[in-house]
């Protein structure tokens, strides 16, 4: 398989996340329709939680790898760094999956809803599965093949539809605790059918089991994978964090649990995954423009990358931000057939702009081993969010959220500016 262009790897990652991220958007209108605000808004309880035990093993290894591979001189080193990313990959799966099953009614408790119970057990499979599949990612991404990751993510797509396709008779038959558990068998299978097929275009990679450059690499990857793991926890604790605390400030404003739960969401699991739609774009400059960076030998190379691809994701957001406010009616009316949500899509629509530039700088931060200063700034944007959200929710309602999140992600985006704008200047 012949190493691609950043262009054509861009091309790809783009186009193919594009169709992937059509079928999610039709998976999840499908969902809100079958499972309803209430089961929806425990969905997303349990999947922030679920995100947290996924991180240790698919949050900065693939980056990891990824500058590994882009960096390695020949064959043997970038199987070697793919060969120790796999093994770092599967003892954390082996270890963190058995030790979130056992700890799932504990975390249902302290998410404050028992219902998220089967939802959690049932997510928990994921996590050897997404740590293998992200390590297979950055391997190719670092190599510059963008086509494996991109096949892997349409097949753990289509899966995901038709696990859904054939458990939706279920619907009317069970509580709302097994309800929203039936993303979560979705994203199980769906996952497995994609670490296969990316398994199938690797082909076998020699074992090395006992090559004395093993240690070392595995050094390098904790190294590199540690600030990324800290800057993705961060985050991931933030998602669960406003899981629990927007329904409890919106209780405090007077409304029961039933209607804060289902305002939860509304913003979660409607608003948010169409802000997220323009990082379909930024999460393929991202992909490619880290190991793409990691290759650059001259700071002129970086500079111009970097303003390349921040141009396209700043453009594309702003593009998605006008459109989303625009047509804001039509879709909370004709996809969600809630009225309600049209003023939340506008209130929450300059989080399009934010998003995808934020992950772009991210991704051009790690491809420059910049990793500390973005664990910096992601701790501050995510106290500011979580700040933010306690004290504005019981007053603004669910919009306090929105005000929360475009505060959190601003103050984001603003300090790794800074700091890439430093390493730019710095001799």
């Amino acid at each position: 398989m012949k190493k691609e262009s950043l262009k054509r790897q861009a091309m790809i990652t783009a186009c193919c996340g594009a169709l992937v991220r059509a079928m999610g958007f039709g998976l999840r209108l499908w969902i809100s329709r079958l499972l309803g605000a209430e089961a929806l808004g425990v969905t997303e309880l349990a999947s922030g939680a679920h995100m947290l035990a996924l991180t240790p093993a698919a949050a900065g290894l693939p980056s990891a790898v990824s500058r590994l591979t882009a960096k390695a001189e020949n064959t043997e080193q970038r199987q070697i760094a793919l060969y120790a990313g796999r093994q770092m990959a599967a003892w954390l799966g082996l270890w963190v999956t058995p030790l979130f099953l056992l700890l799932s009614p504990l975390l249902a408790r302290l998410l404050g809803d028992e219902r998220t119970l089967p939802a959690l057990v049932f997510f928990a499979p994921c996590v050897l599965t997404v740590g293998m599949s992200s390590v297979y990612d950055g391997y190719f991404f670092g190599q510059g093949k963008a086509l494996p990751p991109a096949l892997s993510e349409g097949a753990e797509q289509i899966v995901r539809l038709c696990v859904v396709g054939a458990l939706a008779f279920l619907v009317p038959r069970v509580t709302v605790a097994y309800r929203a558990a039936l993303p979560a068998v979705a994203s199980t299978l769906g996952e497995a059918a994609g670490l296969i097929v990316i398994l199938a275009m690797a082909g076998r990679i020699p074992g090395y089991r006992r090559d004395a450059q093993l240690p070392g690499v595995r050094k390098q990857l904790l190294s590199l994978s540690l600030p990324l793991l800290l800057n993705r926890l961060c985050h991931t604790a933030l998602r669960s964090l406003c899981g629990v605390v927007i329904p409890l400030r919106l209780m405090a404003d007077g409304l029961d649990r039933a209607e804060a739960m289902s305002r939860l969401g509304m913003f979660s699991g409607m608003a948010m995954p169409l802000m997220f739609l323009p990082c379909l774009i930024s999460g393929a400059l991202a992909a490619v423009g880290g190991p793409a960076m990691a290759r650059c030998k001259t700071k002129q190379a970086e500079n111009r990358l970097a303003f390349r691809l921040l141009s396209v994701a700043v453009g594309t957001g702003l593009l998605a931000a006008a459109g989303l406010y625009v047509l804001s009616p039509y879709i909370a009316n004709l996809f969600y057939r809630l009225p309600e949500l049209t003023l939340l899509l506008r209130a929450a629509a300059p989080l399009a702009v934010l998003l995808p530039a934020q992950q772009t700088v991210n991704g051009l931060m790690t491809g420059l081993g910049l990793q500390k200063r973005s664990l910096f700034a992601g701790l501050l944007g995510a106290a500011a969010t979580l700040l933010c959200t306690w004290q504005w929710t019981p007053t603004c309602g669910i919009y306090g959220a929105a005000f929360a999140s475009m505060a959190g992600h601003g103050l984001t985006l603003f300090c790794e500016l800074a700091g890439l704008l430093l390493r730019t200047r710095t001799p």
